[in-house]
């Protein structure tokens, strides 16, 4: 991740959706404010894989393609499927 993503020092819990009873931090664009995703900080066993990754939000971020030398959003890119569990 680059210096173009922050995350505050609190610690966020989820009240509702998939993140309900887990204890995150929220990534935001540095430039924009928005948010971009979390890292996961505690959760039960079903997300226990994700605890500490930077999981991003595919709509909020864009790629650049090496092989193509290309900006695109990222909700045209293939990512393997991978959902949180309610």
């Amino acid at each position: 991740v680059t210096s173009d993503v922050t995350w505050q020092d609190s610690l966020l819990v989820g009240l509702e959706g998939a993140l309900l009873g887990c204890a995150y931090y929220l990534l935001s664009c540095r430039s924009c404010g928005l948010a971009v995703g979390f890292i996961l900080y505690s959760s039960g066993s079903d997300l226990a894989y994700l605890r500490d990754l930077f999981c991003f939000f595919k709509n909020s971020i864009i790629c650049y393609l090496l092989g193509k030398q290309i900006i695109i959003e990222a909700s045209k890119v293939n990512f393997p499927a991978v959902t949180l569990k309610k």
